[in-house]
């Protein structure tokens, strides 16, 4: 089962691949991503992906403004925001039928909802 994470912190990244692999999970990572690099999500090998990670801080984009993007775009699959803040915005994580995930990350509990997504 693939998911996708955006995060542009390689070392991040890696931490939760591993995380996720050993439970059966394989993290499809894009380090960058904005309105220019939308359709990169159009490629064969993330349109299977189950979920959509993404970190708060992508660079020099928001991952709640990427995730508006795609949804104004028509991507309906389950977003997750992952942070060590606070959660950001309430109201907009509604709007964006998104969930938030505080870092650190137990990794047993996303993969339980990962797998509850998939069923």
């Amino acid at each position: 089962m693939d998911i996708i994470y955006i995060e542009d912190d390689e070392i991040e990244a890696q931490i939760f691949g591993l995380g996720l692999s050993k439970r059966g999970i394989n993290v499809l990572h894009i380090p960058n991503m904005d309105k220019d690099h939308l359709d990169e999500l159009d490629e064969a090998q993330y349109r299977q992906a189950c979920a959509v990670f993404f970190d708060l801080f992508i660079g020099a984009v928001n991952g709640t403004e990427v995730a508006r993007l795609l949804r104004e775009h028509g991507d309906q699959r389950p977003f997750f925001l992952i942070t060590a803040g606070e959660n950001p915005n309430p109201d907009l994580l509604d709007q964006l039928n998104m969930t938030y995930l505080r870092k650190p990350i137990d990794f047993n509990a996303v993969a339980h909802s990962i797998q509850a997504i998939a069923q």
